[in-house]
């Protein structure tokens, strides 16, 4: 069953990130809610199983959606690998139930969506429009009803997961 989880986790990532490069014909100020999607995807894997998806893969995919959409190279890497890391790290608080997993990906997303904002207002070098980074990162939460079920769907193992973890430390 491990090999079909690294191929639903790659595959799903790939096609939300194929699905926000194509061009769906929407106004200016809604286009930043399609390259959102591949967030929901990169933290549930990543809070799920952190050793799953390869912090290299989440950066050329980010790096792709920027070549494709003729973005400022690094911009999308840069948060899909935050996404990313919130994910990994949060992992240890996502064995306490289904309410703390929907409160780490709602600050994943409103941190992600802060970050993304803030690197756009130091790349035009001037406050950017909060406006539609608020927006799509709404909507990528309301996009996160649907795709969180189906990206469960991929996930068949999740009833056997451990329910004690044992760490060292403190």
């Amino acid at each position: 069953m491990q090999p079909f989880r690294y191929l639903a986790a790659f595959a799903s990532i790939a096609v939300l990130a194929l699905l926000a490069a194509l061009p769906w014909g929407l106004p200016p100020q809604d286009r930043f809610f399609l390259p959102m999607l591949p967030v929901v995807a990169i933290h549930f894997w990543s809070l799920r199983h952190p050793g799953l998806v390869p912090e290299w893969y989440v950066f050329v995919t980010g790096f792709l959606l920027d070549v494709l959409t003729h973005g400022p190279l690094g911009y999308w890497p840069l948060v899909y690998v935050s996404a990313h890391v919130l994910g990994v790290l949060s992992a240890p608080y996502a064995s306490r139930g289904v309410t703390m997993r929907l409160a780490l990906f709602a600050a994943a997303l409103i941190a992600v969506t802060t970050l993304s904002w803030l690197i756009a207002s130091l790349y035009f070098l001037e406050r950017a429009d909060a406006g539609p980074y608020t927006i799509g990162g709404a909507l990528a939460a309301l996009s996160a009803v649907v795709l969180i079920p189906l990206l469960n769907a991929l996930d068949p193992d999740m009833g056997t997961r451990e329910n004690v973890r044992l760490e060292r430390g403190i």
